[in-house]
């Protein structure tokens, strides 16, 4: 018999009519539900939670952790402020002559 635990039952879980502890009979069919499940409570949950499907062989445990605030985020750059400061030019040098197989005329 094969299971699937989730670890912290939070509101959302509670609301949201899954069942804790399910029973397969393979562990593929274990493994397939737990992938539904990871990702359906990822994308439609409130999104205060991370959840991650850890496989133990013969049970799989759903953990979650706090998704970080959007604050948290404040010292991380954006992508067009690291290139701005790379000081990496990205360009077309127009003398040269595309290859044949470019697709051009």
């Amino acid at each position: 018999m094969y299971t699937i635990e989730i670890d912290k039952e939070c509101a959302c879980f509670l609301k949201s009519g899954f069942e804790n502890n399910m029973k397969f009979e393979t562990r593929e069919d274990m493994i397939n539900k737990a992938r539904v499940i990871e990702c359906l409570m990822n994308q439609e949950f409130c999104m205060k939670h991370y959840f991650e499907a850890v496989d133990y062989n013969d049970k799989i445990i759903i953990h979650s952790s706090v998704r970080p605030t959007e604050d948290d985020d404040d010292d991380v750059e954006s992508s067009s402020d690291l290139v701005r400061k790379s000081g990496v030019v990205i360009g077309f040098d127009a003398g040269e002559k595309p290859p044949k197989d470019a697709g051009g005329n």
